[in-house]
């Protein structure tokens, strides 16, 4: 196994941690500036902006969340490796699958806060 290979099967094997650490960041950078800047209170086909971009960022990232668990459950996803390495292959498609399940789980949880708790932690007019 090269170190190409290495390295695609190790981000395919934590990709549900790279969706949800990326989902989690960009969610609380939104909902920090929104209240930095001062536009938590704008409204956009009468959702507020803060709760609508949260629940875009969800969606998308529960989405491709999805499709890394499904690939693995598929067995889809990076080279598979040498037929005496079965163990090895079910090692990392099982750890893939338990991995995007739990982050499903986080990035639910995630958006759940931004929302049900109004933005910057008071209610807007």
């Amino acid at each position: 196994m090269g170190d190409t290979d290495f390295i695609r099967k190790s981000l395919f094997m934590v990709g549900g941690l790279l969706i949800w650490g990326a989902h989690f960041g960009l969610v609380y950078i939104f909902n920090a500036m929104a209240c930095a800047r001062h536009f938590a209170g704008l409204r956009y086909l009468g959702f507020g902006v803060v709760p609508l971009t949260v629940s875009v960022l969800t969606l998308v990232a529960l989405a491709a969340t999805i499709v890394v668990l499904l690939l693995a459950f598929w067995r889809r996803g990076p080279a598979r490796a040498l037929r005496d390495q079965k163990p090895v292959n079910d090692f990392m498609r099982y750890t893939t699958i338990t991995v995007a399940a739990l982050s499903l789980i986080a990035v639910a949880w995630n958006g759940i806060p931004a929302l049900v708790v109004p933005p910057c932690g008071y209610a807007l007019p």
